[in-house]
């Protein structure tokens, strides 16, 4: 069995406060891509932002073998490689809420 990244994006807050969550998970010897876009986030230089009352917050969690890195972005900030990481996670799988079962779309 290969070793295996996980990367995984929970959004909460907005005005109701709900917490939806995606996750993706492959094989590190076929995430090349995945592990691209993670790379090119910057992790290092992540600003938060008071004036974002009632909008979104994202938590962005990576896990690989001897390796992790989290991150929480308010809203304003999902721009560039980190737009691109959580579009990609949210496209791989689909919306879980908090209750376990997918939210209908109304």
């Amino acid at each position: 069995m290969s070793a295996e990244l996980t990367i995984t994006v929970a959004r909460s807050g907005g005005f109701a406060g709900l917490k939806h969550e995606w996750s993706v998970s492959a094989a590190l010897d076929e995430a090349a891509d995945l592990i691209a876009l993670v790379d090119a986030c910057p992790w290092r230089s992540i600003h938060s932002d008071a004036v974002s009352r009632d909008r979104f917050v994202y938590l962005i969690t990576v896990r690989a073998p001897h390796k992790r890195r989290s991150a929480r972005l308010p809203e304003a900030s999902l721009t560039g490689p980190w737009k691109t990481l959580v579009t990609r996670v949210q496209q791989e799988k689909p919306i879980i809420g908090t209750s376990g079962t997918t939210p209908r779309v109304m």
